[in-house]
């Protein structure tokens, strides 16, 4: 069901500014930045997200890590937890494919992304 760890996303004030950040202070590459979003990839794998806050977010002040991880089927995903009694949100579709938040029974917060899909693939 989980193909492999996605992009580990954090909730930031301004995506520019901590990209930047990632770039001058940790010497991290930034492969994409936008006001909306930000992408650093990791060394050895994985990749750091940028994020304006969610509206929807549980932090009031936007801070805060999200796993994003990467699945085969994101309808199987969403099916299994549901069946679990785990809420799930809305998918909503970004650049790279389709996305879904949710949280663990701690409330921490996830991502499950299937990517290469579009919203309409799911109808």
């Amino acid at each position: 069901m989980v193909t492999g760890l996605g992009t580990l996303i954090c909730q930031v004030s301004s995506v520019e500014e901590t990209a930047a950040f990632y770039h001058d202070v940790l010497k991290l590459k930034p492969s994409y930045v936008s006001p909306h979003w930000g992408r650093i990839d990791l060394p050895g794998g994985g990749s750091i997200g940028l994020h304006p806050p969610f509206e929807n977010g549980k932090k009031p002040d936007g801070s805060g890590w999200i796993l994003g991880i990467e699945v085969e089927s994101i309808t199987a995903i969403k099916i299994a937890l549901e069946l679990a009694g785990h809420w799930t949100g809305p998918f909503h579709e970004v650049p790279s494919g389709v996305v879904m938040d949710f949280f663990d029974p701690n409330g921490n917060p996830l991502q499950a992304m299937q990517k290469d899909i579009t919203l309409q693939d799911l109808n």
